[in-house]
């Protein structure tokens, strides 16, 4: 963990082959539960890579008219120990405020140090309580462990669809007759557990309408290339209908290539700490 860009594949190269018994199967012969089985295993040996991620998302409450939020990012992970750098730029759109319309920071996380984050209005650095680290790490290790992604896939093999390129292989789950919120929960995307309570019961009310997601996965290495989500999903926001439509849009590169990660020294020093009170309280 966006501006859509469509995963083109030549009509020619593509092809579905489906048994007889109904199973989707890959021109070489492999099933998709193979593939996902070796994918995973091939992104858990992974030591570090780079994620780029584009979101465009379109939120709507009540009857107000729908308010754009567009957001990129660029992300170097490294697995062991378990280090982050980002790099985000916001959108703000309609809820920006005079001409600061664009916001630019940085992130740091590492086990050993904690998480740090540039305010991107002051340009100072903030430290997030230490008291929130296990349940960081927990989520940070969900969301930022690609085979942790997948695996959940496999529950639901009957409802894959697969397109084999001459380097690819490309799996879709459509949302149509599944459990899409036991699914997100699966994927660790909706990082409920250890939140505080009242932030748990509002989120945990959230219900995902539709979703398609797509992953393309290399022939060669199994390891994951991209991703795009499209979602839709609604929450009761204050007494209002919140409803959000976004689509996510993940370019994995860079395996096992990522030197260790470290925290600047003027960082650590100059950050200031926050309470769990000020991130409750809108502190940041």
């Amino acid at each position: 963990m966006m501006k859509r860009k469509g995963i083109t594949i030549v009509s020619g190269l593509a092809l579905l082959t489906l048994t007889a018994c109904g199973e989707v199967t890959s021109e070489d012969g492999m099933s998709v539960e193979d593939i996902l089985n070796q994918s995973i295993s091939a992104m858990e040996d992974l030591d570090s890579y780079s994620i780029t991620m584009d979101m465009a998302q379109v939120m709507n409450i009540g009857e107000e008219e729908g308010v754009d939020l567009d957001s990129s990012g660029e992300i170097s992970v490294t697995m062991d120990p378990m280090a982050m750098i980002q790099k985000s730029t916001v959108n703000m759109g309609e809820l920006g405020m005079g001409d600061e319309e664009e916001l630019e920071y940085i992130s740091y996380f590492t086990e050993e140090d904690g998480f740090y984050v540039e305010d991107p209005m002051m340009g100072n650095w903030l430290k997030l309580p230490d008291s929130l680290m296990e349940d960081m790490v927990a989520m940070s290790d969900a969301q930022m462990s690609p085979e942790k992604q997948l695996e959940p896939f496999k529950d639901y093999i009957s409802d894959l669809s697969m397109e084999t390129t001459d380097d690819t292989y490309v799996i879709t789950l459509a949302g149509d007759g599944i459990d899409m919120n036991e699914l997100m929960d699966q994927m660790g995307g909706m990082g409920l557990e250890g939140m505080d309570p009242m932030v748990s019961e509002m989120m945990g009310e959230l219900d995902i309408e539709s979703l398609n997601y797509e992953f393309v996965i290399d022939r060669e290495t199994f390891y994951q290339l991209e991703s795009t989500i499209d979602m839709k999903m609604s929450v009761d926001f204050m007494g209002e209908s919140m409803t959000t439509e976004q689509t996510v849009h993940m370019v994995m590169t860079d395996f096992n290539s990522i030197e260790a990660i470290e925290i600047p020294q003027e960082v650590l020093e100059n950050a200031e700490e926050m309470s769990e009170e000020d991130m409750m309280g809108g502190g940041f």
